[in-house]
């Protein structure tokens, strides 16, 4: 079995769990505190939160800058991630949806100026994939926007420099069970010290124990980087010649890349359930691999038409693993049958 995560924490890692649950660590904060600490000094930002999850404090920074309700929040229609959009509607403010680029998954600037208005005070700019948006053009659009930088899937990557973290009035970082650190919740960081205590008093933050396991594996962080680096080149030669499959690459303006997901990309030559086709037979071979969700309109039963890309890459987009637990030979594997299921999917000849 080729699992899409890692097997899970080390014994270092499970050790400093375990240390978190005592003297004079046994809920007080303090490791909490060391990793937004480290997350202050990684991305230059003056303040960090640990959190639990996202949703509470999204909303809170909605009503703190005084957004009112029924305004409109731009954002895209895609995200590994849950999505924002069930949340802002029933707290009502209306979720309102940008296109997206067919490679990156981002918001695609080109496409923004159709749904901006001068009404629209809010916008929430994804990094997908490890990738980060094109923070220059986006800035030139925002004028007095309130940005969001939502970073969830993109944390450790670089634009021009810059690290994931530093472009939003707030910024998030997520973790999951499949990113580079293994994790739940994740960081909010800012400038506003007021913004800052407001959302220490009223939202639920992350505990030691969960801080431990994330502080622990920071410890290690260059040499992870290194291995999903290999990983992805290696995926990348294996895969880069095989027609009708596209797999992932970044843009010149990411200086620093952090392979936190692996995606590949059929082309429109490929039936509308060819994707899940793959995926099944992969998992015959004991290859766990995982789709990356539809766009949010379909999903909400009301299909967008200018949403076009969004539609068609959240139909093809297909992660496979790439963690600290797998292997050269792995990934041979994983290639190997990957070819096949693809020419044979494409044929329409299947056997399962």
């Amino acid at each position: 079995m080729i699992p899409f995560k890692p097997y899970g924490y080390s014994k270092e890692e499970m050790a400093s769990a375990v240390e978190a649950m005592s003297h004079p660590y046994f809920f007080s904060g303090l490791i909490r505190r060391e990793l937004e600490d480290f997350f202050c000094q990684k991305t230059g930002r003056r303040y960090a939160l640990a959190v639990k999850e996202f949703i509470t404090p999204l909303l809170e920074v909605l009503d703190y800058i005084g957004i009112g309700k029924g305004s409109k929040v731009v954002l895209s229609p895609l995200s590994y991630f849950k999505h924002f959009s069930p949340y802002l509607r029933i707290a009502g403010y209306e979720p309102t949806y940008a296109d997206v680029e067919r490679w990156f998954l981002n918001l695609d600037v080109k496409r923004m100026p159709q749904v901006l208005t001068e009404d629209m005070k809010v916008l929430i700019v994804n990094n997908s994939l490890g990738i980060p948006a094109d923070w220059d053009a986006i800035m030139k659009l925002i004028k007095d926007r309130i940005l969001i930088e939502d970073s969830r899937e993109t944390i450790f990557t670089e634009y021009k420099g810059k690290p994931a973290g530093s472009f939003g009035y707030i910024s998030l970082l997520g973790f999951s069970d499949s990113s580079i650190i293994t994790g739940h919740g994740g960081i909010i960081l800012t400038d506003d010290k007021l913004l800052y205590h407001r959302l220490r008093e009223n939202v639920e933050l992350m505990d030691d124990i969960t801080s431990a396991l994330i502080l622990s594996q920071t410890k290690h962080l260059d040499e992870k980087l290194k291995i999903r680096s290999e990983l992805a080149g290696l995926y990348s030669q294996l895969l880069i010649n095989i027609e009708g499959l596209k797999p992932q690459f970044h843009p010149k303006y990411v200086s620093k890349m952090c392979w936190s997901y692996f995606c590949i990309h059929l082309g429109k030559r490929y039936a509308d359930n060819a994707r899940e086709l793959i995926r099944e037979l992969l998992a015959d071979d004991g290859i766990e691999v995982r789709e990356y969700p539809i766009s949010q309109d379909i999903i909400e039963g009301r299909k967008i038409s200018y949403l076009h890309i969004a539609h068609e890459v959240g139909t093809r987009a297909l992660l496979l693993p790439i963690h600290e637990d797998i292997t050269d030979e792995d990934v041979y594997f994983v290639c190997e049958r990957l070819k096949e299921h693809v020419v044979q999917v494409g044929a329409g000849s299947i056997d399962h």
